[in-house]
This record gives C-alpha cells, structure tokens and sequence, in this order.
C-alpha cells in the first residue's frame, strides 16, 4: 500500500498537516523537523525530492503563510544611462505572481558582496536572492549559504544554481530561419563585451584563472555568443559568417565608439551581409543610427535586427525594430515556484527552466533577392 501523510505523521508522532507543511516548504516547521519528515518519506518511498521538480500544489492565498519575500540586487546604480528593460519586465513579471499572496519584491543597489550580505543577514527572512547579472563563484557560495539562488539571465554556468530564462539556441535559430524565409543567406552578427560597467560586478572579483565558471562570466550574453559563433560555421553556406564580439571598456569607451568599430568590421566583409544581428536594442539603435548617418537606407540597404523586449524596440526615428522578444514577464512569473520548491526540497537537483523567445515582425527586415544577396 502506498505511503501516506498519516502514515509519515505516525512514523515521526506529529499531525498530517505538520507532514504536508513541511514537504511542500511552509508553515513555522524547524529545520529539523522538514529534515525529518523528508528523509522519513523518502525512506517510505512517499516521493524523491531530489527528483521531483515540483512540491505539490499550494494554495497561493491572499496573506497566506506562503507569502514570499525575495531579494532583486543590482550592482552600483540602476540606472546606467540606457534602459534595463529586460529586468525592469522580469521584476514586473515576478511582483503580479507575488500580488495574490501579498508577497514582497526587494529591488535593491549594493556596492560589494559584504554590503549584500549585511543586507540579508538583518533583513526578516528572505526566501530568494533573484540575479539578473553574471555573479563570481564565491559570491553565489556565499548567498546560497543565506538563501536560494535563482538566475534570470542567460549566464548559467555555475554549480548549484536554479535558473529561469529563454532558450538561446532556439532563439538564434529562430532568428537564422526568419532572415532565410526573408532571403538573406549572408548575416552579420554583432555583440559587446562590457568591462568595468557600472552595473556589473567589478572585474577584479572575478576568479578567471581557477574558476571556469568565472572566465565564462565575462559576458551575461555568452550562451547567446555562444550559439551564434555555432551556427555561423555550421549554417551550411559557401561562406562563414562574421561574429562581430567588440570589447568595450566602460571607463574610455562609448557605446557609439564600440558599435562603429564593429559595423566597419563586419560591412568589410565579402560578400557584404544584407543583414545585421545586434545583441540588444540599445546597440541596433545606435547602429541603424550611424548606418542612416553613412547614407544607407533601413532597411532598403541594409536589414537590423535585434534582442529585446517588445515595448522598448523602437529605433531613435520611432520605427518598431524586428527582432527577438524576451519572454522576461514569463520569467518572473516562474521564479516564486522555483523558489518554492527550493524551499520544499532545499537539497533538489538544481533546475533550469528555458522559455522560448518569440519574433517581433517590426519594421528593420526587408525581402531580398538573389542579386541583392550577392553583393
């Protein structure tokens, strides 16, 4: 016969509802007694939290026990002088899932590991700690030691970390399809690498010699660069395409200064791309910028295209970009469970959970032919 609440409860001579509260991660249960009833249904066979992704349903009740508090760090100021709206939609996303249970967002600027950490440790309980930028190793050992850890950013290279995000080789495929269907066999990529940006954890906490994790931190975007430079040597054409990945220096460089030494590399590419894939917005605006400044006609001459989020792409002009929308309200949406059920199962595999991005028609995309795409 199969295990029950009441036979867990018998086993340990505590109530049903103590076994239920603690397997699904609630209630003011101790450590010790979750540790109990957990290893105790395990041992009955009544589940595998290890295996199992999800606790079972919970009742998200207005000013329920369920209500979650978690912590949304930023790095030095907010606000960097462009947009963020990729957070801005994930912290959007996660406040409406948290509304129903009058659930806390704590949107807050720190400027070291010690300061977050001071934070945390006199703040009442923190249920999460949400990261939307790359983090160093010891900084992710040190918060998961006060709560779980969840990502919202394509950086998931870390040991031990949930993650919530979109599926970027899905996405960059689907972007190769799109400007295929559209006729353009000759692409253009073009990203940046940040350094020493005010809203990145400084380059000097970051291990890069021992942890690799680290090393693959230098970019939030490097599973994105990752499955461009993938499918430009294997696209199956006679020519590989360009991966523009320009370093930019924050402290000497600005963004037009970076996005106009990598349009130059890749517009002198033979044959010349009739379409060009921008990592951001932020950088296909100023791009489609200094293109319609050299003369060129967007998209006439030359096809942008971009990553974002919906309601902030539009070019400078007001013309909406065509490109990848971020499903980053979906993903905010997804983390209180995530949360939950590391509350549940605090010693579960670690999970990531990938949407998928989808495609803005926009304006910045033209047909082309076959003489065009020899040029």
């Amino acid at each position: 016969m199969r295990p029950t609440l009441k036979t867990i409860a018998d086993e340990l001579g505590v109530t049903p509802m103590t076994v239920s509260k603690s397997l699904r991660g609630i209630g003011r249960i101790s450590e010790e007694t979750r540790r109990l009833v957990r290893s105790k249904a395990e041992e009955l066979g009544y589940l595998s939290s290890r295996e199992r992704l999800f606790p079972p349903f919970v009742k998200m009740a207005r000013g329920s026990e369920h209500r979650l508090r978690l912590l949304c760090p930023t790095i030095g100021a907010l606000d960097r002088g462009d947009t963020v709206p990729y957070r801005n939609d994930m912290v959007s996303g996660l406040e409406r899932a948290l509304a129903s249970t009058e659930g806390e967002v704590l949107a807050e600027s720190f400027s070291s590991l010690p300061e977050m950490l001071e934070f945390l440790e006199n703040s009442p309980r923190i249920h999460g700690v949400i990261l939307s930028e790359p983090y160093p190793t010891r900084w992710i050992d040190a918060l998961r030691s006060v709560a779980p850890v969840i990502y919202t950013v394509g950086h998931d290279f870390q040991r031990g970390v949930n993650s919530v995000f979109f599926n970027e080789a899905r996405a960059a495929a689907l972007a190769v399809d799109r400007l295929r269907a559209a006729g353009h066999r000759h692409i253009g990529w073009l990203g940046i690498f940040d350094k020493h940006a005010s809203y990145l954890v400084p380059d000097e906490e970051f291990d890069e010699e021992h942890d690799s994790a680290d090393q693959l931190a230098r970019s939030p975007h490097g599973t994105r660069y990752a499955s461009w430079l993938y499918l430009a040597r294997e696209h199956g054409g006679v020519t590989n395409w360009l991966v523009s990945l320009v370093e930019r220096d924050w402290r000497s460089c600005p963004l037009s200064e970076a996005v106009r030494r990598g349009c130059r590399e890749i517009l002198d590419t033979r044959p010349r791309p009739t379409a060009i894939v921008c990592v951001a917005n932020a950088i296909a605006r100023e791009l489609i910028a200094q293109l319609e400044g050299a003369g060129l006609r967007i998209p006439d001459d030359l096809s942008v295209v971009s990553y974002g989020v919906e309601e902030h792409g539009n070019t400078n002009d007001g013309h909406l970009l065509t490109g990848l929308v971020m499903p980053m309200d979906k993903v905010g949406g997804l983390v209180p469970e995530v949360v939950q059920r590391c509350q549940a199962y605090p010693d579960g595999l670690p999970i990531s959970i990938q949407f998928d991005a989808e495609w803005a028609e926009g304006e910045t995309l033209r047909q082309v032919s076959t003489t065009d795409d020899t040029l």
